[in-house]
């Protein structure tokens, strides 16, 4: 395998259960792609994960880096290693987390981070560092949600959104990499439904071409964005909802869903989309946001 094909796996550490759960998927990813592991974890003095902050009132800098390496140890010893093992790297930075994992995964194949982190403030959003994450990185981010079967590999399908954009074509490539490596289905989502008629239009004629043209999408994406070469298998589901709850319904049965950073309209300087948002927040599944 070339060096390219080797860039590790990131995994942002805190201490939490969410990063806990971040890690035990990056050891399958990695198990299965065959790359290594970094395990980074990040403390600045004024916004330390707990263990690390309850240390600093007996301990100078020095005693609160080692504090800050104990804990990464402990969060790594408490979940198992796979089978057979993955090399792992274990980093502790003087730095800002989010900071710390953007300037690291410039060399990552991808940066994966609990749902939440430890503290009050990580309970916004889908976790200040994950949603900050996703607003910094430019590499994909995966935030680790759900549960994966207990035993035995996971045959749960892939999905993917689908709209057109850069940014969706982008992650049709990604996933279509990811389900051909786990030897699983690819699932092409596209929501097609809108609240609005157009003018002139009759109703009886407006949605069906809206599906219609749902399923050229589709068919257009499948052709140039998936290898001829390719053995992965793959579905294309044209469905009559908005593009957020088509995805969400489809994630309860997938053990990965990819989305872009933004689809089609809205404002350019929203650099995560509202459905990308919201698969973040309410998915039963890992999600993973790729950038364009």
């Amino acid at each position: 395998m070339s060096t390219e094909e080797r860039r590790a796996i990131l995994v942002g550490i805190d201490g939490s259960a969410g990063s806990e759960a971040a890690l035990r998927w990056a050891y399958e990813a990695a198990r299965v792609e065959q790359r290594p592991v970094t395990a980074l974890l990040g403390w600045t003095a004024d916004g330390l994960p707990r263990p690390v902050y309850q240390a600093a009132l007996t301990a100078g800098h020095a005693g609160l880096a080692a504090s800050a390496a104990e804990m990464l140890d402990r969060t790594v010893a408490r979940v198992p290693a796979p089978v057979p093992p993955v090399e792992l790297r274990k980093v502790v930075v003087d730095r800002d987390p989010v900071e710390a994992l953007v300037a690291e995964a410039k060399n990552a194949e991808m940066t994966v981070v609990g749902q939440r982190g430890s503290g009050l403030a990580h309970r916004l959003l889908a976790g200040s560092v994950a949603h900050r994450l996703l607003h910094h990185s430019s590499g994909p981010v995966v935030v680790v949600r759900g549960t994966a079967p207990e035993t035995g590999p996971d045959r749960r399908p892939i999905v993917v959104g689908v709209d057109g954009s850069d940014a969706s074509q982008a992650a049709v490539r990604w996933a279509a990499a990811r389900a051909a490596a786990r030897g699983v289905e690819l699932r092409l989502v596209n929501g097609y439904h809108i609240d609005i008629t157009a003018f002139g239009v009759p109703i009886s004629n407006f949605y069906p071409s809206l599906r219609t043209g749902s399923e050229k999408l589709l068919a257009d994406v499948a052709t140039a964005d998936l290898d001829d070469e390719s053995t992965v298998e793959f579905s294309l589901r044209a469905v009559d909802d908005t593009a957020t709850r088509a995805l969400l319904r489809a994630a309860a049965e997938a053990q990965l869903l990819v989305v872009g950073t933004r689809g089609r309209g809205g404002f350019a300087e929203l650099l995560l989309g509202s459905t990308a948002h919201q698969c973040v927040q309410h998915a039963e599944c890992p999600v993973a946001v790729i950038h364009s």
